[in-house]
């Protein structure tokens, strides 16, 4: 499919989709929707931004029949803000229909007697919600009825089916009688959870879509060597040097949020926060005010790479490498999204060299650069000398094996290879000792 013409939508979502601007559909989304308007069980992995919520979105209101009383479509999000973002893309393409199609957010953190007497007096065609007050208010309250729903959508499925999760999403999907098709979205998918959801939902069909980077080809990944300086003041010449319309700084504790954002309010420059310590209130009007542009910079812990969609980022900054390679991949997915572009600066130590590589390994496409003459050009990934650690260590390995009192043939050959050997395993416990010293650090 070239168009989303092809695809005979009712006239109401041709119309959503115009006022959007969107006519030609995503790689996912051409995978997707002539499988999902089929009823296919569907388990999909793709990046963050390829456009995931709309090749869901799009069947559900085809299939939809406004005119039957009854739930039709379950969608549960892992965060109250993913599932806002969900709500507002589905009441979008339903404000355009000339039918009344009642769609409802079932989240945490709002007023549950409200809840209760809404769902009491109202049967929503489609229900966007939380795993909690979902659960909460099908079970304990016996108030929302979705017994009758002929889709189940699951967003970021890789934290829906979490240990802790588990039983409540298990209740809920037990609750839906005969047979709903499912949908499964993530953007990373284990082989552990795979196997798990082949195993959980019968007859699921997978579709991955590889990039041949990790992230979508629309994000420059660029990486800042900074060497023996301080990576705050790395991160203040960085910040003089780009020009963003939005920036995310991304640190990986919530301790380092209110440190780092202290830091540059000290500096001259008003910045927004995020982490997970903030109430609904401070997250909702901290996300109003972003929102509303009044921050160019935001300090966030990893909170903002899942469930948050903030409109207009630039530039994620990765001052924190992330310890979850996955994580990397949701951090740098919020900028470059609906097609547009997008740059990803990490700000990376000679310790962080084996963490760089195992990216590259992955298909991620990095440019290294370097700050020169306030402006970031293009240089070559600089390795830690030998001279340190290496040397000591060869040198070390060397005085052990002592050469023996009666030489055989080949003995040379066999010294060489025990030395190489044990070079190596002590190479390796020294880098993983200054990994587990940064994640005891960071842990403080």
């Amino acid at each position: 499919m070239n168009n989303f013409n092809n695809y005979n939508f009712k006239d109401f979502i041709n119309k959503s989709l115009k006022e959007l601007n969107f006519y030609t559909p995503t790689p996912v989304q051409n995978l997707v929707i002539p499988k999902a308007l089929k009823g296919n069980n569907l388990m999909v992995e793709s990046c963050t931004g390829s456009g995931k919520t709309h090749s869901f979105l799009l069947p559900i209101f085809q299939n939809l029949n406004p005119s039957i009383n009854e739930c039709f479509c379950v969608i549960i999000s892992p965060t109250r803000e993913l599932a806002e973002q969900l709500y507002n893309n589905a009441l979008f393409i339903a404000n355009h229909s000339t039918n009344n199609i009642r769609v409802c957010k079932v989240v945490g953190g709002t007023n549950r007697d409200e809840d209760i007497q809404k769902f009491s007096n109202l049967t929503p065609h489609i229900v966007i919600g939380t795993i909690g007050r979902i659960h909460d208010l099908v079970f304990k309250e016996n108030i929302l009825k979705i017994h009758t729903a002929k889709m189940v959508v699951i967003d970021e499925a890789d934290m829906i089916f979490e240990e802790k999760e588990l039983p409540e999403v298990d209740h809920i999907m037990g609750k839906i009688i005969n047979d709903p098709q499912f949908m499964i979205f993530s953007a990373t998918i284990s082989k552990g959870l795979r196997s798990f959801l082949n195993h959980y939902f019968q007859n699921i069909e997978t579709i991955c879509i590889e990039e041949k980077n990790l992230t979508t080809s629309n994000i420059t990944h660029l990486m800042l060597q900074c060497k023996a300086k301080a990576k705050e003041n790395v991160l203040l010449d960085l910040m003089k040097v780009i020009n963003p319309y939005l920036s995310i700084i991304f640190v990986n504790t919530k301790e380092s949020v209110d440190k780092l954002s202290q830091f540059l309010a000290e500096q001259g420059y008003h910045v927004g926060k995020l982490h997970g310590n903030m109430n609904d209130r401070e997250r909702s009007s901290m996300l109003k005010r972003i929102n509303n542009l009044e921050y160019k910079y935001i300090v966030a812990s990893d909170i903002a790479a899942r469930g948050i969609d903030i409109d207009g980022v630039s530039h994620v900054i990765n001052f924190d490498l992330p310890n979850d390679i996955e994580f990397y991949i949701h951090r740098c997915g919020r900028t470059g999204r609906a097609n547009q572009t997008g740059i990803a600066i990490s700000l990376y130590s000679y310790d962080d060299d084996r963490y760089v590589n195992l990216l590259r390994e992955k298909g991620l496409i990095v440019k290294f650069v370097k700050l020169s003459n306030n402006e970031l050009i293009q240089t070559k990934l600089e390795h830690k000398s030998n001279h340190s650690f290496v040397r000591d260590i060869e040198s070390s390995v060397h005085q052990k094996v002592k050469m023996p009192k009666k030489v055989k043939p080949g003995y040379k050959k066999k010294r060489n290879e025990l030395i190489q050997k044990e070079i190596k395993k002590q190479k390796r416990a020294h880098i993983e000792e200054i990994y587990k010293a940064k994640a005891r650090k960071e842990h403080k």
